[in-house]
């Protein structure tokens, strides 16, 4: 058994069903040569056709889809030009009809021509190669005469083709899910790589202004002072270093075996103590709310979080020492926001082009159906962001 499965399972599919039913034809073939042992043209003609469609089962050949329907054709064509076998009338399926086994056989074998037509054929092409390989058989029968079971083979090569087509409607879906699936692991990774340079950015953010405090604290002579910024350092960092692992075990695995429970994600309300954080870090910054921050959807709220998040990262970043301020409210059935700071006290303005940083942004804005807009103000920088309060609709 096992050689059988790595013999049908050594291409992927839709190969094993073809090789399948090459298998069925040629068994077929053989059995309507066994029926009609005599030699002539008959046999040298399904002997051809057992050769074929053995090669193909053993080293399928990959004919180009736009020439399917040509070969496909050509190949019922020299089959069907293949004499009755003639015998007794022993096998009617049909009233009107003569024939025998052998001719009866001959028409089942017919089943991997129908098979790779519906299965490889481009769809605008079976509009009109169906029909006229179904035609084969009547026309072949009624312009020469000798293949009296012809109605045999429009049953045959109708159900063969209504199988193939349910086995190529049964692939498309296959593709589409295994598409849908990797699309749906491809976002979750890009919403996980955009929480831990959020995440990462801000711990940056906030152990730059508490080294800053400490080098302050130190040129005046404040030990204590020195201590406690650096020790506050040593926390953010400890914690960015936990939250990249997290991240990256996410990355590599989306779906753990035994997920840990992570704390749940901030929202609007939480801006508040973000702001106090940043600003015993040493940042200036200034925050202004208004209207119910606690009505608009968490979705929302967490996007409010990460801009304000995010560009207080970068002023702490590209303009140290810097007063920022930072205005929060729900204006209608709108939530707004806008961080601004007054650029670097040395001179030294941010990287032309922007990061990560502001494309994360903008991608959390926009799937929430929002806007947003980030970029130079007088001497400064400006982010503002506008986001509907319930979510995209």
């Amino acid at each position: 058994m096992r050689p059988v499965r790595a013999f049908f399972l050594r291409n992927p599919p839709p190969w094993p069903v073809l090789r399948f039913f090459c298998c069925v034809g040629v068994a077929w073939a053989a059995l309507a040569i066994a029926l009609s042992p005599s030699l002539g043209a008959r046999t040298v003609l399904v002997a051809v056709y057992i050769g074929l469609w053995s090669w193909q089962a053993a080293r399928p050949w990959r004919v180009p889809p736009a020439l399917v329907p040509w070969a496909v054709l050509v190949v019922l064509v020299v089959l069907a030009a293949a004499p009755s076998a003639g015998g007794p009338g022993g096998f009617r399926p049909f009233p009107f009809a003569e024939g025998s086994y052998a001719d009866g056989a001959l028409a089942v074998a017919t089943a991997p021509a129908w098979a790779h037509l519906a299965i490889l054929a481009r769809t605008r092409d079976l509009a009109w190669s169906a029909p006229a390989a179904l035609a084969v058989g009547p026309v072949r029968h009624f312009a020469a005469g000798g293949l009296p079971l012809w109605p045999t083979w429009l049953v045959w090569g109708a159900g063969f083709l209504l199988l193939g087509l349910a086995f190529r409607l049964h692939a498309a879906l296959y593709e589409a899910r295994l598409r849908l699936d990797r699309e749906a692991v491809a976002e979750e990774r890009r919403k996980i790589a955009r929480e831990v340079h959020d995440l990462v950015g801000h711990g940056l953010g906030v152990m730059l202004l508490n080294i800053g405090a400490a080098r302050r604290a130190g040129a005046r002579g404040d030990g204590p002072a020195v201590i406690a910024a650096l020790e506050e350092a040593e926390r953010v960092g400890r914690r960015g270093v936990r939250d990249v692992h997290q991240g990256l075990v996410l990355l590599r695995d989306p779906v753990p075996a035994a997920p840990p429970i992570a704390p749940a994600p901030p929202t609007a309300d939480d801006i508040g103590a973000l702001v106090e954080e940043l600003r015993a870090g040493g940042l200036r910054v200034d925050l202004s709310t208004s209207g119910d921050l606690a009505s608009v959807d968490p979705a929302v709220g967490l996007a409010l979080y990460r801009v304000v998040q995010e560009a207080l990262s970068n002023a702490a970043r590209h303009a140290p020492g810097s007063r920022a301020t930072v205005a929060v409210g729900v204006d209608g059935p709108l939530a707004l926001v806008t961080v601004a700071d007054r650029g670097s006290l040395h001179g030294a303005g941010r990287p032309a082009g922007g990061g990560l940083g502001l494309v994360g942004m903008r991608e959390r804005v926009t799937a929430l159906g929002g806007t947003l807009h980030a970029g130079p103000d007088g001497t400064g920088w400006r982010v503002e962001a506008a986001i509907p309060a319930g979510g995209a609709r």
